[in-house]
């Protein structure tokens, strides 16, 4: 199918992948579609993670990868400077502090109610307030209700990587989505612990968040650099996107970061759709993730991207 079709088809019916009955009842749409092309494949590591493969990773020469997993809904962004780290980081900070101020808020009440009782018996309770209280905050931001808006945290990189296994099937290829990225990685890092020549040796394309923003980034990892498929891509890519008003960002891993599912191989290309800020102090930057206002998907940038990547993979065959 088009990426159009698959827009159309996942959106309205299946957006949100969060739950274990929401990521299954996508999971069986897909194994009706591919049949014996799909598996689900569960590896064991901090959680579960049930990952879909599509082709054989192991004969692959390109795997082209996406998280279809969904995050927990925020009422701030996850605010992402790939080529900022000072603005990354500081902004990361910021998140800490803001989750910490409810936990001080609750342990200071309890040390208000508290306040008559005596100082071993304050202690122990304002201890026990503070680990609640901070689990709990912990457990809203990362298994805390669905955000049920999702188009561009993956969505977007979902319907590229099924569009991308409708258009090359062959033993060349294969296509991964991946589980439980939105819970630190773990999906592709327990898949690279358990195929360890697909970690040191497969050329993996992960696609994230690519549907809003006009500037799509390339992180090619260094063992990636000057691969023929690399070169193939560098060499096209200002062509090919710009011809859907579209740029190309080619950058190598030293002074970028973007924490996505490539950090779990050696050879790999991190995908992703970023815009611009007029102020240099911010450069190029992801935003509305994560909140109800991931509502962007840009259908250009999938046809783009997935244009690119198809043409690149000729230059293997």
């Amino acid at each position: 199918m088009s990426e159009n079709n698959w827009k159309e088809m996942i959106l309205p019916e299946y957006e949100v992948r969060k739950s274990k009955a929401q990521k299954a009842r996508f999971v069986d749409m897909l194994s009706e579609k591919y049949g014996d092309r799909l598996r689900a494949e569960e590896t064991r590591g901090l959680i579960k993670s049930r990952n879909v493969i599509i082709g054989n990773p192991e004969r692959a020469k390109v795997v082209f990868t996406a998280h279809y997993d969904t995050a927990p809904v925020m009422p701030f962004p996850n605010f992402i400077t790939p080529k900022n780290i000072p603005v990354y980081l500081l902004y990361q900070l910021l998140l800490v502090l803001v989750i910490y101020i409810p936990v001080a808020l609750v342990v200071g009440v309890s040390m208000y109610l508290t306040r008559g009782l005596s100082e071993s018996v304050q202690i122990i309770i304002n201890e026990a307030v503070f680990f609640a209280s901070l689990i709990g905050v912990m457990w809203l931001l990362l298994d805390g209700p669905a955000n049920r808006h999702t188009a561009n945290d993956n969505t977007s990189g979902v319907v590229a990587v099924l569009t991308l296994a409708d258009r090359l099937i062959s033993d060349d290829f294969a296509f991964i989505l991946f589980d439980n990225e939105e819970r630190g990685l773990l999906g592709s890092s327990s898949y690279a612990a358990a195929h360890k020549s697909v970690r040191e040796n497969t050329m993996i394309v992960n696609l994230d968040c690519i549907s809003d923003g006009d500037h799509v980034m390339f992180l090619i990892s260094k063992k990636a650099s000057g691969s023929a498929y690399a070169a193939a891509l560098e060499g096209l890519a200002e062509d090919v996107l710009g011809e859907y008003g579209k740029s190309a960002i080619i950058t190598g891993p030293r002074g970028t970061v973007y924490p996505s599912d490539q950090r779990s191989f050696k050879v790999s290309i991190g995908v992703a759709a970023l815009k611009k800020s007029p102020s240099r102090l911010i450069g190029y930057y992801m935003d509305r993730i994560h909140t109800k206002r991931d509502t962007q998907f840009d259908g250009a940038n999938i046809a783009a991207i997935c244009d690119l990547l198809e043409k690149s993979a000729a230059a293997l065959t």
